[in-house]
């Protein structure tokens, strides 16, 4: 261990962030090809994907792919891992958006066995440190919500799972953000009647299915950090299995295909605080929501799907914080033991 201490990177505004993410998200596209093209990763038979809080998220929709795509993957929480745990014996990614993620860097510094990697916005970084190698985004500026490093980091494990599957043709994930953020921002103004509605709610669930489960699970995040509102996402299948009961004076945010529709329609037996957000060929319900998008991206292209998807939950966040006077980028609370500046320094 070097004993170098990195620093917190300054924050931008989420405005800022939000504003900016579409142009860098179709920038970062090449670079992380080359980056990976350059590494040449050997595709595993078995891979976990290991982070916290909005990278555990953002791993989701991804470990999906991989799983479809023929890999044994698995995504966990890096504090499920004891310390003195060995992990698999296969390869194994630690994310961290900021590359500063306590339990993330510990357990890459103490892991036994394995191949890892890193993927990270910041580089130098603790975690780069520990790993050796990994995808880094570009050094991007970003707000303490993290949006473009959210997407961005989904894009990374999206182009690195292409990668591995021979799936040459990284053009359309910038056709996917370009016509995605249009598509957000034209129905802006109905994002913000959305929003203005889900203020008035006790809660919000957001549901999606486990191919795109990213959207629901940041979704709910957000609103939590944002407008610091009580928030739930919940994959489809499970949210039927007993959470929907709950429904009534919650809002709901439901995205995904024609299995979705019905769930809003099921929904609406209970409560008229819907919205359905689906992409192309996913159908549509038969009852009448507060609103029904359709994002020009597949909903079969399920990382995809989650990155614009997730251009639209933003939107909410960015909306919902500032119809409720909050300040979106003011922390809560000074988090005593979330991050680290150094390797080692927890041990």
């Amino acid at each position: 261990m070097s004993g170098t201490i990195y620093p917190k990177r300054a924050w931008i505004s989420a405005a800022d962030s939000y504003a900016g993410q579409a142009e860098a998200l179709v920038a970062m596209v090449p670079r992380l090809w080359e980056q990976i093209r350059a590494l040449q990763p050997q595709k595993p038979a078995d891979i976990s994907v290991l982070g916290i809080g909005a990278s555990h998220a953002a791993a989701a929709a991804p470990v999906y792919r991989l799983r479809q795509d023929g890999i044994r993957a698995s995504r966990f929480l890096a504090s499920e891992w004891p310390l003195d745990g060995a992990l698999s014996d296969g390869t194994v990614i630690f994310v961290s958006q900021s590359g500063r993620s306590a339990e993330v860097v510990d357990l890459a510094a103490r892991a036994k066995g394995g191949h890892s990697l890193a993927v990270t916005n910041y580089h130098p970084s603790p975690l780069g440190e520990v790993c050796g190698q990994g995808l880094n985004l570009g050094n991007l500026s970003d707000s303490s919500v993290s949006f473009v490093s959210f997407t961005g980091t989904m894009l990374a494990l999206g182009l690195l799972a292409d990668y591995w599957a021979g799936r040459d043709n990284p053009a359309r994930w910038q056709e996917w953000i370009g016509a995605g953020m249009d598509k957000v921002m034209a129905a802006d103004d109905a994002l913000r009647g959305l929003a203005d509605e889900l203020i008035a709610c006790p809660s919000v669930d957001f549901v999606a299915p486990a191919s795109s489960v990213s959207i629901a699970e940041e979704a709910a995040l957000m609103f939590r950090e944002g407008p610091r509102l009580m928030a739930t996402g919940m994959e489809t299948r499970q949210y039927l299995h007993g959470p929907m009961d709950a429904a009534g004076k919650a809002g709901h945010v439901v995205f995904g295909g024609a299995r979705e529709a019905l769930l809003v329609d099921q929904l609406a037996e209970q409560s008229d605080r819907l919205a359905y957000v689906t992409g192309l060929g996913g159908g549509a319900p038969r009852v009448p929501a507060l609103l029904t998008l359709e994002l020009p991206v597949p909903v079969s292209e399920g990382i995809g799907f989650a990155i614009v998807g997730s251009f639209l939950a933003q939107r909410l966040t960015l909306h919902a914080a500032d119809l409720r006077g909050i300040d979106i980028n003011e922390a809560v609370f000074v988090r005593l033991d979330t991050k680290t500046d150094r390797v080692g320094a927890s041990a």
